[in-house]
């Protein structure tokens, strides 16, 4: 039986289900699907430059025929089983699988971990099937939006999950830290640092946040009971846009751009007032989240300097086989290949070169860490959350809220807003909640969700269609 091609760019996990329960569409066939799409435009045609690397055709095929075999006996193993991934480069996949763990390094190129980190191991026991390693920049949402997987994992730091996804029309999250192995990661901070995931609806996502954090304090608890899709005894402190922007030297600012942005912002903001919202704006009005110029990027920085030499060496050390075994030998490395790491558009490696140096003691490290966890927890967030009795701080996704939920190690949420009329580009609104109150923020995304915020890149959605004629 001849089955039909599907849209790649607007079907969820969920609506995948129904299809293959309806034996409408299988696993191979999919797979097919995405892997010609991943032809077409990963380094092709819209040349998105998603995918760092692919998983080998036909091993996948081969999965995907093992679990349609699964299926048909009655087999299904989660709401994940036969749905196409894709994970951060920064996660390590065993060599088995035909893919490279580089962070999008060429001196990582051949190093071997040895099994793939327990992140990655969960969605495959799913039943997942893993399509590719997704680039390091805000292109690894893009690789779920145009269709390469449906779900991806990602590790965050302070807005590598949250920001790229709001430039992709997606649904993304940033878990309380410390609640998901970071085992088999290539680090930033031990301290700050979070795998996650993006998706095309708040159900796929709930499905693998619970996935990955299985064995957290909170997994007696299925998120899918807080998705009510109803705003019902909601309450969300909104920031002032005008202060809570990101600095010139991170996102440049285009005055329609803004214009437009700061519009939707307060046009959600009414229609979820007249929906039952409490809404309180503007809500860092007080307390140490009154400035955003707070020292939380520069304390930020310097922490992050101490913390990656030895987080990065720990993770070299688990490797098999590499090029290098230490940060002073990724340095050097470089500087000797600095025709493929240091081109005349980057030439610096400063940031790697300032952790080499950096001289801050254990005890001084751990001073910071306490000092940041304060200022942006108890005497940030959770302050303004207990002083106006909110459940969750939201502001546009391109802001500084990113930085102080990872100096707290709380959890951040994305969500789709609008598109640009400048450029096609969507944006999206950044939602944060107190350490452990994921089920919050995902009550908050269901509700959302019927907001009908989404929308697939037009350019892309153009193409799908056209190809289906």
């Amino acid at each position: 039986m001849a089955l039909k091609p599907f849209n790649l760019l607007a079907s969820t996990a969920h609506d995948i289900q129904q299809l293959f329960d309806r034996s409408e569409l299988n696993a191979e066939s999919l797979v097919k699907q995405v892997l010609d799409q991943v032809n077409r435009h990963n380094k092709n045609g819209l040349n998105l430059g998603a995918l760092i690397s692919v998983a080998p055709r036909q091993q996948l095929l081969e999965r995907a025929r093992f679990l349609d075999e699964e299926r048909a006996a009655g087999k299904a193993r989660s709401p994940l089983h036969s749905i196409p991934f894709i994970v951060k480069d920064a996660i390590a996949t065993d060599p088995q699988l035909g893919m490279e763990t580089t962070a999008g390094s060429w001196a990582l190129v051949g190093s071997r971990p040895p099994r793939n980190a327990p992140t990655v191991q969960k969605l495959l026991d799913a039943g997942g099937i893993l399509i590719g390693k997704a680039s390091l920049t805000v292109r690894s949402a893009v690789g779920v939006s145009a269709g390469f997987g449906i779900v991806s994992l990602g590790v965050e730091t302070d807005g590598s999950i949250v920001s790229p996804a709001s430039r992709a029309a997606l649904y993304a999250m940033k878990p309380t830290i410390g609640t998901v192995s970071m085992d088999g990661v290539i680090p930033v901070t031990k301290s700050l640092d979070s795998v996650g995931a993006m998706a095309r609806s708040p159900a796929d996502l709930a499905v693998v946040i619970e996935m990955l954090q299985a064995t957290g304090p909170n997994h007696d608890e299925r998120l899918s009971q807080f998705m009510t899709q109803k705003w019902d005894g909601l309450r969300i402190g909104f920031v002032d846009e005008k202060i809570w922007k990101l600095p010139e030297g991170l996102c440049k600012d285009n005055d329609e751009a803004l214009f437009q942005m700061r519009k939707e912002y307060h046009s959600v903001m009414k229609i979820l007032s007249n929906a039952g919202v409490h809404i309180e704006y503007p809500t860092s009005c007080v307390g140490c989240l009154a400035n955003p110029e707070m020292p939380y990027l520069p304390t930020l920085t310097k922490f992050g300097a101490y913390e990656f030499q030895q987080a990065f060496n720990c993770y070299l050390e688990t490797l098999d086989s590499s090029q290098v075994s230490n940060l002073k030998e990724l340095v050097d490395w470089n500087r000797q290949h600095a025709d493929r790491e240091l081109p005349k558009e980057h030439p610096s490696q400063s940031s790697l070169e300032n952790a080499l140096q950096c001289n801050i003691s254990p005890a001084e490290n751990a001073e910071t860490l306490a000092f940041l966890r304060k200022l942006a927890g108890p005497d940030g967030i959770d302050q303004i959350l207990n002083l106006f009795k909110l459940d969750a701080v939201a502001s546009l996704a391109d802001s500084p809220l990113s930085s102080v939920a990872s100096a707290a190690g709380y959890p951040i949420a994305t969500m789709p807003l609008g598109v640009l009329d400048l450029n096609g580009r969507p944006f999206g609104v950044s939602m944060t909640a107190s350490k452990h109150q994921e089920k919050k923020l995902f009550q908050i995304m269901s509700a959302w969700e019927t907001l009908g915020t989404r929308q697939p890149p037009p350019a892309l959605m153009k193409e799908i269609n056209h190809a289906q004629l």
